[in-house]
């Protein structure tokens, strides 16, 4: 077969050689050939700019999920809610099921800005990818620890919270008033987080009273990928047009202080005016506002 081929492409240009032999005694009927011809030659010698600055360097790399190793993410089939399901490890499986369809979601997102990005953008691309990925696992079983069964549900849900607020982060689209439930216990598997767009989670604590009949809340965070830096300024307390800042207690965060990647670290502050709220705390919650989106405990 091979012999048949090579016969077949030396009688093709010993026949292309014959016509131009033919015609090179008078002009062709049009510039056409030659100038396709010619054409042809300048971009296979010259790349486009746009060719150049576009090229990815290397393929973009999907999220492969840990718990789901082989293969990209990929969409699945899952039930409108896990909780109503009845073994613990089918509502885990459920819960990441979720987190792979939004990762799935996520890879379209930023393969289609790896495609159009500058050589500086997709190595970014891909190194943001990698960090969240990593950091995401860190952050969900430092806020789970307890050693029961229960765990690995926390966490499966934690991985589709960290998923949902990278996904809509990525869109640019802004999630909704977050409302979580305060607690008393000092055990993180008791807290309800909130997830930072950055990966981020943050919860609170209400330890205990003061002199003043105020409340003495301690703030929790355990830090994404790019960590986190604490500005007190955005953690108080609300109830209408009614506002406690508060007292940062002993030792206060530095100004501008950064949580390390996957770090935990707590702070106080002491809400000493509660008292002088004219709503008598019937709507207020404890908020973490850093412009939008807004998250309350109640």
């Amino acid at each position: 077969m091979h012999g048949t081929r090579l016969a077949v492409l030396t009688m093709s240009a010993i026949a292309v050689g014959v016509l131009a032999g033919c015609s090179s005694s008078s002009s062709p009927a049009s510039g056409g050939a030659t100038e396709s011809a010619s054409a042809a030659g300048s971009v296979s010698s010259t790349p486009t700019t746009s060719a150049t600055s576009t090229a990815p360097a290397v393929a973009f790399q999907p999220i492969v999920e840990p718990f789901d190793p082989g293969h990209p993410a990929r969409a699945l089939t899952t039930p409108a809610s896990c909780g109503s399901l009845s073994t613990t490890l089918a509502i885990e499986q459920c819960y990441e099921d979720k987190a792979e369809t939004y990762d799935a979601q996520i890879d379209q997102v930023q393969q289609s800005r790896y495609q159009s990005g500058s050589l500086a953008t997709q190595t970014a691309i891909g190194d943001d990818d990698t960090a969240w990925l990593e950091a995401r696992q860190t952050v969900c079983a430092k806020a789970y620890q307890t050693g029961g069964t229960i765990d690995g549900i926390n966490i499966a849900a934690c991985l589709l919270d960290e998923s949902t607020a990278r996904l809509l982060s990525l869109r640019g689209t802004t999630p909704p008033e977050a409302m979580l439930k305060s607690t008393d216990s000092t055990s993180l598997s008791d807290v309800s987080w909130y997830t930072t767009p950055e990966g981020s989670r943050i919860g609170m604590i209400d330890t205990q009273g003061d002199s003043t009949g105020g409340a003495i809340i301690a703030w929790v965070i355990i830090a994404g990928a790019d960590g986190f830096v604490v500005n007190p300024a955005q953690f108080y307390y609300s109830d209408g047009s009614f506002t406690d800042m508060g007292i940062v207690q002993s030792p206060a965060p530095g100004s501008g202080y950064k949580v390390a990647r996957g770090a935990e670290y707590q702070f106080s502050i002491d809400y000493s005016t509660l008292r002088s709220d004219p709503n008598g705390g019937k709507n207020g919650g404890w908020v973490y506002v850093p412009g939008a989106p807004v998250a309350i405990w109640q």
